[in-house]
């Protein structure tokens, strides 16, 4: 039997006793005893079924390398690599940091200039664009972790940015930049964003002042006075002031550990995943139906789900920085109410805790 055909069996088996969600489920039910793996065992049982899965033949050696040379060392796995589009995989032993080993990931694609890249430990993926400029941190555009995100939402970016068809076709590469690029766009808006808000509660004028003043006016019956109003803007500006992270990392990547759930800082973001994951297909979705749910999960184990109403939603609007601007999502209250992260999908989601339209 030839290799191919041999691959062609095995996958073919693959396929039918198990689908790529049924084979994540599997891992994640076995987190502990995968702890407990050394590295060959990790890229054997997790990296070598993951790329099974994403269409890649580990029986051709022409296609799935491993150990393969780069000057005198050696990276564990290069998918495609006597073509332009190749992508390198270093495996590190589970619950390694996997920040030390950054720099040795990217200068083996500096050598030989891949475009993309992949760290882990089996258990959490780091993605990177190792061309692009920035520091080893600021390349980084993904972390995709087996344990904590979603099946849906794993088997979604292993297909869009490592599958064998999008890595042959260079359509991960395209895909990766464009997802890098939303991601600074999201991070330079939101610092704008931050800044006008400083300069305008800060310095508030007669409009906003206004604005405030007959708003009150409708809860306690009279119109408060500028002054009152004034100050409490200022002390509202000072109470949260605007601080730019010199080495902003991805909204993707800032996530509370399984083990800190109740410890997140205020400057942590909030974990806010859509379905489906492209921003703009989502936005277009959301505009035919005006509606979406949101599904809130807890670190107690609840996941409350409520109905939104999506009716304002225009063609120009911000879908994440919109679900930011709501007020359970803004930074410190999402903590203080114990949510650890939120999905929000087109598509009624299974019953489970189904809450009022918000």
């Amino acid at each position: 039997m030839t290799l191919s055909i041999k691959f062609a069996a095995y996958r073919r088996n693959a396929t039918m006793t198990e689908s790529f969600a049924t084979a994540l489920d599997r891992i994640k039910n076995n987190i502990g005893g995968l702890r407990n793996l050394d590295e060959s065992s990790i890229k054997q049982g997790i990296v070598l079924n993951l790329l099974v899965l994403t269409g890649w033949n580990p029986f051709d050696v022409t296609e799935v390398v491993p150990e393969h040379t780069v000057g005198n060392r050696r990276v564990d796995f290069a998918l495609n690599p006597n073509a332009v589009n190749a992508v390198f995989i270093e495996v590190k032993r589970p619950g390694s940091n996997l920040a030390t080993h950054s720099r040795q990931l990217l200068e083996y694609c500096f050598q030989e200039g891949v475009n993309l890249g992949a760290l882990t430990d089996g258990l959490v993926w780091w993605l990177y664009l190792p061309l692009q400029g920035g520091n080893w941190e600021q390349r980084r555009f993904l972390e995709i972790n087996l344990q904590t995100d979603e099946t849906e939402t794993v088997v979604a970016y292993f297909t869009r940015f490592l599958s064998k068809q999008n890595v042959m076709t260079g359509q991960s590469v395209r895909d990766a930049e464009g997802f890098a690029k939303a991601q600074r766009r999201a991070e330079t808006a939101q610092v704008a964003v931050d800044r006008a808000w400083s300069e305008i509660v800060g310095e508030p004028d007669e409009v906003l002042v206004k604005l405030i003043a007959e708003t009150a006016e409708r809860f306690c019956g009279f119109k408060p006075d500028d002054g009152l109003i004034e100050e409490f803007l200022k002390l509202r500006a000072n109470a949260t002031p605007h601080r730019v992270d010199k080495n902003p990392q991805p909204a993707s990547v800032i996530k509370p550990s399984a083990g800190n759930k109740g410890t997140v800082g205020r400057d942590s973001t909030l974990p806010i995943s859509l379905d489906p994951h492209d921003s703009n297909e989502f936005r277009e979705a959301l505009l035919r139906t005006k509606e979406a749910w949101i599904e809130v999960q807890y670190n107690d184990g609840r996941k409350i789900t409520r109905l939104w109403d999506a009716s304002r939603m225009r063609p120009s609007s911000n879908v994440i920085g919109n679900l930011r601007s709501r007020p359970e999502f803004r930074a410190g209250n999402w903590q203080r109410a114990g949510i650890t992260s939120v999905r929000v999908t087109i598509q009624r989601p299974m019953p489970d805790n189904v809450g009022p339209a918000c």
